[in-house]
């Protein structure tokens, strides 16, 4: 796991600083992956981590500590980081927990530092589903994307955003 905010890429990368971009351009290194919370290093086939794991650790360990000269193989944007982010979040245990009592939570848009994500099964009519969105779901998407200003949430296709117990928003400083 890396801190949230280390490196200012999401998705596949194509440069990396020095020793691990050597790897990456060589081909040592099949790909390079930057996850929300995550880094996801692929060795080239025929290479093991038992022999090159230590080699890619120091080079990493070196190439993070130079964040600005990572660069991404596709353009991201502040809106790809949120969306990945979200998407994490309903991937992992939040979701899990959330499929676990019947429910399902879709994104439905992620843009400007604002996210709204779709409720449905239990959770439509689940009295604590207000809870849930809130001590999970946004405690979870903020660690990942601190500069979140608004999670909201819809029952059905079609319905505008509730702006009731369900909309949340960025506590005052």
């Amino acid at each position: 796991m890396i801190p949230v905010g280390t490196l200012p890429v999401v998705g596949e990368v194509a440069e990396a600083p020095d020793e691990l971009g050597r790897m990456l351009h060589c081909g040592d290194v099949a790909s390079i992956e930057v996850e929300p919370q995550a880094l996801v290093i692929r060795l080239a086939d025929g290479l093991s981590w038992s022999g090159t794991g230590a080699q890619v650790r120091d080079a990493l360990s070196a190439a993070l500590q130079h964040p600005r000269r990572w660069r991404p193989a596709d353009v991201v944007t502040e809106d790809d980081v949120l969306r990945a982010a979200l998407r994490d979040v309903l991937d992992g245990s939040v979701g899990d927990y959330i499929r676990s009592h019947g429910g399902e939570v879709t994104i439905v848009s992620a843009h400007d530092r604002r996210a709204e994500v779709r409720m449905a099964g239990t959770c439509s009519h689940c009295p604590a589903a207000g809870s849930t969105l809130h001590s999970r779901l946004e405690s979870e998407l903020r660690a990942r994307f601190p500069d979140l200003v608004d999670l909201r949430a819809t029952e059905e296709p079609g319905k505008a955003a509730r702006r009731t117990w369900l909309t949340l928003r960025r506590r005052s400083a």
